[in-house]
């Protein structure tokens, strides 16, 4: 029972519907909110009682998080209204965890709701499951105790039982277990808390609702700690040297059990590992005296020259950094709930007079860590060291920096009115934080964000609000997503002061030569592509978008990354506001740093995430900054914007005399005068009344055309560089044609040379450009990768600065192609790592080659595991030889950062520090392929292409492909084909691609090897293959493995799109191919195809293939495979003979394709057996006859002179060949001609025959679809078929099934005058239908007919007797090749009259099987029965 009671209605729905609507970056409101009940609808009359209790262990409860008081308080706040606990409850409310209908994700069914879909806990992808349905628990808990509404006790409960009932013998670690699972079981557990500490409702039906039992029982406890609490802490959070914040979050739920269980041991450790964590001693060490050290002022890695603490993850990235915040301050409540004190240095529980509050240790440790990140984290510079000593080099991450957000504000209340600290002083930043402080509802960049969401966050503090705060309203939605610089904005320097003007507030800037830098923090730019600072001034000026601020010059370490944007024209809005756009990039911090001339003023007043929505940014896409004028001669230019909103006004500052500008369209018009050679600096402001843009353009102005030709050649062009061929000669063809203008010639014949003189310029390269430190520029096409993209290469060749690296690579090489006109010869090689990650680059090499086939170590040794740069030398041997290829790979991995990670390869930068050469050549492109090519594997016989072209004519060409010549054709000299059919291969490798060819002019070009797209082929000499169909697959016992067998068939279909996935029996990770008694093979080689995703390299390494003769005692036979996604050819290892073949892993077995070659030795004795013990029955009765005939042939030869065992045991097993499965029933052949609709398409398109074949065509896509929605489909056989049906299947058209409703099956026996219905389709599902009938019948014509959906059936089979002719057309087959002049007349005679009587029966289409077999019987006899002449 439940009554409603009168509540202060304080509803801002509708002011946040409004809010959310208005303004720039607006977005519409969230679904939560519009689903949301009344608030005092949700209220009864039934006020829940919470009940404290403390154990004999001293254990407050509840007091998991909460304790009763809180609860008590938050319960009437929010049943009378009062700020702010009303407003979060009501957030809280409005999501769908607070659902009257909630059920947890893990339930197993709406009729089993408490019972678990998954009970064991051993893969990731529970997880989810695991921290939906915690924070569903603790919602409903609080719902129950805010409401007095039994259906949230309910639903809590239900929820909890869930995940009680899950198998403890279930769990297993996975990747990141110990991550993720301790704080959702926080959560069950605080909700199981209130759920135990409070009754269900004494009404009618007390202790059930609705029928359901909801009082929580001692074993529901013991349920919830035996079937998940305590394997959760066993399995996933038992070790305590787990990295930083990967550690404290697992205390929450190793403290939270404790708790619950009153484990006063348990909760001491947890209590330690939470503060010192004194038995683990590395540096990734989560307590809070590790993970917030003090760093004295005499420490040798502190430059500063005094004491500050630090958060040492800030190192890693401040997402992580931060969750060391959250974690520290919910798990000291946990402790505050219980009173719990500890040591002030141990850590330990204690009761000493000394002792103090986890929020007090070491000096209030977390206060002051959280001042430290906060501050940084809204912009500010802070200390920051890398502890590690010598090779440590780290400085503060800027990853994440600025992406902060305050909804309940717990640390700064807790020290605040808790502890009466003054932290307005004490911790600054926490104080500026707390002056941010959002509301339950806020923006998440262009997204509003509900505090009350699942994850790692503590939302429930809200619920344990201080009392001070009561009347205290939260801070709204803001209108819109707009990041002011009054909110969000720090100043930096002196320079800008915040101004307020009508109402408004901004940042002020007053500039200078110097400038003046203000940061903004939550630029969460997400997915935007353009951001709007919203800005007016009274000058011109220059905008830097920084990533962050200029090092402070004391922490030589202190990392400096490229700007967001280098630099940007403001121009003179003239007082008036508007947008500047610019490029999103960065983290979720940007610092804007504006300088100008002294006494200008710039104010800023916004950014705005959503530019590229919101604005119609005017924007200049010209692609050159130059322009060049010859005076005496008038020329224009398009200085114009693009603006999708149209309307932009155009303006210029510093045109020189006489020149004007098209204020409509932007069109600069110029005639130097006699006199006005030089350079002029033009400002071209676009403006559209919203957004500006300013961009400034050279005009360069000559005294003749002569001198204008040399200006361009002075400003592109570099003295004595040297170019490549391919660039300098267009260039040098194109300045000829500029210089030879005539003089007399008009201008546009001029104009038009120096256009194309200019982008000869623009496209010409350097032979060798260098980057800043002198190595070897590869980046910008100079290179062609295998594995990783273009923009990789860039990266890595980027300056330290720019940042980024190298994703992570599973496989273990890649290559860098310089090209068939080039070769590099390189002194030495440097690597950088990502920064901790120094074991992910260590044991790489470099490697070189001219064909891509045949590789050179180049280098002297391994990288190592650093941090800094790893610079190698290429061996003597080596050392100044030229290549086409280098290869990078990992020969010695280092040790995997965390094992659930295996194989993990990667770096940021490379440096070559080389000559790149030319080599003569013209051609420019080279690829290969094969039709018949298994992903570019190819055999004899297969056909080859090679294509490539060149932009020159060529001429002498020759090519090959693994050393076998190929026909070459063109008709141009450009474009060329090579085919040709492959003949006899050797082994397996990469086949070499070769190409001679003459150069244009007549030169001998350098041979080509390989293509220059990355395209191979694999070239496999199958004469020894191994028929993997011959061994069975076993068991470890030597049974054969049905299961198992159909994962071997995966590795065997030509398929590189299937694979295996072998999974472990009985612990071990195995497939297993048995000869045969008395058989062995002896292993050559295996060609081996990882399975093509991530898995087939993760899960590589510990595959080995092996040989044995007992299943006991097992020899690696075999090399193991390489981390490639590419054919490998893996030699044998071992010359033995061997019965069995084993493929073992570590894990799972995940291989594409493998082909196994070498000698067989069979027995033919057990195979012969194997052939005797055929069930003929199951087969055709062709296979009746032909397979028994080949085994008595097989017998007769083996009773021959120096037969030879093996190749008949091969031919023997051929023989299965010859077993065709026996089929009994069928779809009938249909034949298009017998088919015909009642009418055609409605369109006209298509016939009634082709509309009605529709049906039958095979494909479920097509349908037969009349005019009439009454209809019919007929088949009538032209030549005397019959169809002797058992059952008719259909499959109603996809999108429309109700259309093949009721309709009538019907056949016919006089050519389709009467019609009888047999079947009817019913009520038909989506897919196949099948109506199986009573008894079978015959009929010579057959239809569907009626129903009311113009026949829209996509298929239909009539499914008939099959009558097995087979026998009867091998016999007939015999008999035709006798020759009567053999026989006797008599005997011969028989015969033909036995043989007719088949055929009669064989061309019969209405034949009985008792007919046809009885026609097969005699004419068998009668040829058995001949007599020879």
């Amino acid at each position: 029972m439940k009554s409603q009671v009168a509540v202060p209605r304080r509803s801002r729905l509708a002011a946040l519907t409004v809010a959310l609507a208005t303004g720039l970056g607006a977005i519409a409101a969230p679904p939560q909110v519009a689903q949301a009940a009344n608030y005092e609808d949700l209220i009864t009359g039934n006020v829940v009682t919470i009940n404290e209790t403390v154990s004999d262990a001293g254990f407050v409860h509840p007091g998991v998080g909460l304790t009763a008081e809180d609860l008590r308080t938050a319960q009437e706040m929010v049943r009378t209204g009062q700020e702010p606990w009303a407003s979060y409850f009501e957030a809280m409310a409005d999501t769908g965890f607070a659902a009257t209908g909630y059920r947890a994700s893990n339930s197993k069914s709406a009729t089993e709701p408490d019972k678990a879909l998954t009970r064991d806990y051993n893969q990731g992808g529970l997880r989810s499951r695991q921290r939906n349905d915690s924070f569903g628990s603790l919602t409903q808990a609080l719902m129950w105790v805010m409401t007095g509404d039994e259906v949230y006790r309910r639903n809590a409960i239900q929820s909890l039982r869930v995940w009680a009932d899950m198998n403890p013998d279930g769990y297993a670690y996975f990747p990141d277990a110990h991550i993720h699972t301790g704080h959702p079981l926080y959560q069950h557990l605080m909700a199981a808390e209130i759920i135990r500490a409070t009754e269900p409702l004494a009404d009618d039906t007390p202790g059930t609702y609705n029928g359901y039992d909801v009082v929580w029982s001692e074993t529901d406890d013991a349920n919830l700690l035996g079937n998940y609490a305590n394997p959760v802490v066993e399995v996933f959070n038992f070790s305590n040297k787990k990295w930083m914040n990967q550690h404290n979050f697992g205390l929450f739920g190793r403290i939270a059990t404790a708790i619950y269980a009153d484990d006063a041991e348990g909760y001491a450790k947890g209590v330690e590992w939470t503060t010192v964590n004194s038995t683990y001693d590395g540096y990734d060490n989560g307590a809070i005296a590790p993970q917030i050290p003090l760093i004295e002022a005499d420490d040798p890695a502190n430059p500063y020259g005094y004491d500050f603490v630090q958060v040492r993850e800030m190192g890693r990235d401040q997402a992580h950094g931060e969750c060391n915040i959250d974690n520290f301050t919910g798990l000291a409540r946990m402790l505050e709930v219980q009173g719990t004190k500890v040591d002030p240095e141990a850590g330990t529980v204690s009761t000493d007079s000394n002792a103090v509050s986890a929020y007090d240790f070491l000096d209030q440790r977390i206060l002051q860590g959280a001042n430290q990140f906060f501050g940084f984290m809204l912009g500010s510079r802070i200390p920051w060291v890398d502890e590690r000593g010598e090779g440590w080099n780290g400085s503060v991450s800027e990853a994440y920096r600025g992406r902060l957000f305050n909804p309940v504000n717990e640390l700064y209340y807790e020290y605040k009115y808790e502890r009466g600290v003054d932290v307005e002083s004490e911790a600054p930043w926490v104080a500026e934080l707390s002056n941010r402080m959002d509301g339950p509802y806020f923006y998440g960049g262009t997204t509003v964000a509900n505090f009350w969401a699942a994850g790692d966050k503590n939302p429930e503090y809200w619920v344990a609000f201080p009392e001070e705060l009561a009347g205290t309203a939260p801070k709204p939605l803001a209108e819109n997503a707009a990041l002011t610089f009054e909110k969000a904005g720090l100043l930096l320097d002196d320079g800008t002061e915040f101004v307020t003007e009508d109402g408004e507030t901004f940042a002020r800037a007053s500039l200078s030569d110097a400038g003046t830098t203000s940061v903004l923090s939550r630029v969460m730019w997400g997915g935007q592509t353009l951001l709007g600072l919203k800005y007016r001034s009274d000058g011109p000026a220059s905008l830097e978008v920084l990533q962050k601020e200029d090092p402070s010059g004391i922490n030589p370490d202190e990392y400096d990354f490229d700007p967001i944007v280098p630099s940007m024209e403001m121009p003179d809005t003239g007082g008036e506001w508007r947008y500047l756009a610019y490029p999103a990039g960065g983290q979720n911090v940007q610092f804007y740093r504006l300088k100008g001339a002294e006494g200008t003023t710039v104010d800023m007043h916004s950014v705005i995430l959503t530019g590229a929505t919101d604005l119609t940014a005017p924007q200049f896409a010209q692609a050159d900054d130059r322009f060049y004028f010859t005076e005496r001669n008038e020329k224009s230019i398009d200085l114009s914007a693009g603006d999708t909103g149209g309307n932009v006004a155009y303006r210029a500052a510093g045109l020189p005399e006489g020149a004007s500008l098209d204020a409509a369209t932007g069109e600069l018009t110029w005639k130097p005068a006699k006199g006005q050679s030089g350079r002029y600096e033009v400002q071209i402001i676009a403006d559209d009344g919203q957004t500006v843009a300013a961009r400034t353009f050279e005009l360069v102005a000559s005294k003749n055309r002569e001198n204008t030709i040399e200006a361009v050649l002075a400003d592109g062009t570099q003295s004595f560089a040297v170019y490549t061929t391919v660039t300098h000669e267009p260039f040098l063809a194109a300045l000829h044609e500029a210089k030879n203008v005539p003089e007399d010639a008009p201008q546009e014949e001029f104009e038009a040379a120096l256009t194309e003189l200019l982008a000869a310029v623009e496209a010409l390269r350097l032979l060798n450009p260098h980057l800043e430190d002198g190595t070897l520029d590869f980046s910008g096409g100079v290179v062609t990768p295998t594995v990783i993209t273009p923009a990789a290469v860039d990266t890595i060749a980027a300056p330290e600065s720019s940042g980024g690296g190298l994703p992570n690579l599973l496989v273990g090489s890649f290559v860098l192609d310089f090209g068939p006109q080039y070769r590099v010869a390189a002194d030495s090689f440097s690597f950088l790592a990502g920064f901790n990650f120094g074991n992910r680059m260590e044991g790489t090499n470099v490697y070189g080659s001219n064909d891509g086939v045949t590789w050179d170590l180049l280098t002297e040794r391994d990288t190592e595991n650093t941090n800094e740069w790893d610079t190698i030398g290429v061996v003597a041997e080596h050392k100044g030889q030229q290549y086409r290829y280098l290869k990078l790979q990992v020969d010695n991995p280092g040790i995997a950062t965390d094992p659930a990670y295996p194989g993990l390869w990667g770096f940021t930068r490379l440096r070559i520090d080389g000559v790149r050469s030319e080599v003569k050549g013209d051609i420019d492109t080279v690829s290969v392929s094969s039709s018949d090519a298994l992903s570019s594997r190819v055999t004899e016989g297969d056909n080859v292409q090679v294509a490539f072209s060149s932009p020159k004519a060529i001429s002498d060409v020759s090519v090959s492909v693994g050393g076998q010549e190929l026909a070459a054709t063109s008709e141009d000299g450009l474009s060329w084909t090579a085919t040709g059919t492959l003949g006899e291969l050797a082994g397996g490798e990469r086949l070499d691609v070769v190409i001679d060819h003459t150069t244009a002019k007549g030169q001998i070009a350098e041979t080509i090897h390989g293509s220059t797209d990355g395209t191979y082929l694999y070239g496999a000499d199958e004469s020894n293959l191994i028929d993997m169909s011959i061994p069975a697959v076993v068991n470890a016992s030597g049974e054969t493995d049905a299961t198992k067998a159909a994962q071997a068939a995966q590795m065997l279909d030509a398929k590189a799109t299937t694979q295996s996935s072998v999974a472990a029996v009985d612990g071990q990770f195995h497939l297993v191919w048995d000869f045969g008694e008395g058989s062995t093979y002896r292993l050559d080689r295996i060609d081996y195809l990882a399975a093509q995703n991530n898995n087939g390299m993760i899960r590589m390494p510990d595959l080995v293939f092996q040989g044995s003769d007992d299943l006991e005692h097992w020899t690696t036979i075999a090399e193991q495979p390489f981390k490639t996604m590419a054919w490998q050819n893996l030699d044998a290892t071992d010359t033995g003979s061997y019965r069995y073949l084993r493929v073992s892993n570590s894990t799972y077995i995940d291989i594409a394709e493998l082909r196994v070659f070498g000698s067989l030795d069979l027995d033919i004795e057990p195979i012969l057996e194997r052939a005797d013990a055929v069930d003929l029955s199951q087969y055709t009765r062709e296979s009746r006859i032909l397979f028994p005939r080949e085994v008595a042939a097989i017998r007769a030869a083996l009773t021959e002179e120096g037969a030879d065992e093996t190749a008949l045991a091969l031919r023997l097993l051929d023989a299965w060949d010859l077993l065709d499965p026996l089929l009994t029933e069928a779809p009938a052949t249909i034949d298009q001609s017998w088919v015909a609709a009642s009418t055609a398409t409605a369109d006209g398109a298509t016939s009634a025959a082709a509309n009605g074949w529709r049906m039958f065509d095979g494909n479920t896509a097509t349908y037969t679809d009349t005019t009439t929605k009454s209809c019919t489909n007929t088949v009538l056989p032209s030549d005397g078929t019959a169809f002797a049906i058992e059952a008719v299947k259909y499959h109603p058209r996809i999108g429309a099934v109700s259309r093949a409703t009721g309709m009538l099956i019907q056949g016919s026996n006089d050519g389709g005058t009467t019609w009888t219905t047999f079947a009817n389709t019913g009520t038909p599902v989506a897919g196949w239908n099948t109506i199986t009938l009573t008894e079978p019948v015959s009929y010579e014509a057959v239809r569907i007919s009626g129903g009311g959906g113009y026949c829209n059936v996509a298929e239909l089979q009539f499914i008939v007797k099959v009558i097995d002719k087979t026998g009867l057309e091998v016999l007939l087959d015999d008999a035709a090749a006798l020759s009567e002049g053999d026989w006797t007349a008599e005997s011969w005679t028989a015969m033909v009259s036995a043989r007719d009587a088949a055929q009669t029966a064989a061309d019969d289409k209405g034949a009985t099987q008792e007919e046809v077999d009885t026609a097969a019987g005699a004419l068998a006899e009668a040829v058995t029965a001949l007599v020879e002449s």
